[in-house]
């Protein structure tokens, strides 16, 4: 169980500019995660602009939600639940969250009924991570069910000072356009089969 704050600088990216940043950098080995969504009744956690996943890994899950902060940059709290990938795919059939975690306790004290929470899309991201002193830099390909693909680079971070002048080099360098992609939820509810 962990709650963190997420800083983080993204941008959209066209495949030909994905394939020149994989060049470019040493990244290692990607992995992939497939992410499920969760909504509730009358799009809440949407209206809030929250976010509900859970992750699955070649061999453990988590569920994350996401709640925006206040502030300039994109800066959320992720509250996160580990657990077994067994047990998360039962609570996926189940179309749940783990009860009596953090994220459940969470949604009770800001008054929301999990209860009704169901599976509404769900998204498979390669993932190449590239660790830098107080920076994480990451190169998605993501694919939905209707087979449509996309990409994306995110640079999170710990210190605005070194990560803006680091994050605008790669932006000019690469000539990408600096646009803040909508985020993975987003972009799933437009491409479910």
């Amino acid at each position: 169980m962990t709650q963190t704050i997420e800083r983080e600088f993204k941008v959209s990216l066209t495949e030909q500019q994905f394939k020149q940043l994989q060049a470019a950098y040493p990244w290692p080995t990607p992995f992939t995660q497939t992410n499920y969504y969760y909504e509730l009744p009358q799009n809440e956690l949407q209206r809030r602009h929250m976010g509900l996943r859970t992750r699955l890994y070649q061999d453990h899950a988590e569920q994350t939600l996401k709640v925006p902060q206040a502030g300039a940059t994109r800066t959320l709290l992720e509250i996160t639940d580990t657990m077994p990938l067994a047990t998360a795919q039962q609570l996926i059939a189940q179309q749940t969250i783990q009860p009596n975690q953090q994220i459940a306790k969470y949604l009770e004290t800001i008054g929301i009924d999990w209860s009704p929470l169901f599976i509404w899309g769900q998204a498979t991201t390669k993932r190449r991570v590239l660790t830098l002193p107080s920076r994480r830099l990451t190169l998605d390909q993501t694919t939905y069910p209707d087979q449509t693909a996309d990409y994306e680079l995110e640079l999170e971070f710990d210190d605005m000072i070194l990560a803006q002048p680091f994050f605008q080099d790669i932006v000019a360098r690469f000539k990408l356009t600096q646009t803040a992609p909508l985020n993975k939820i987003q972009r799933a509810k437009n491409h479910q089969s």
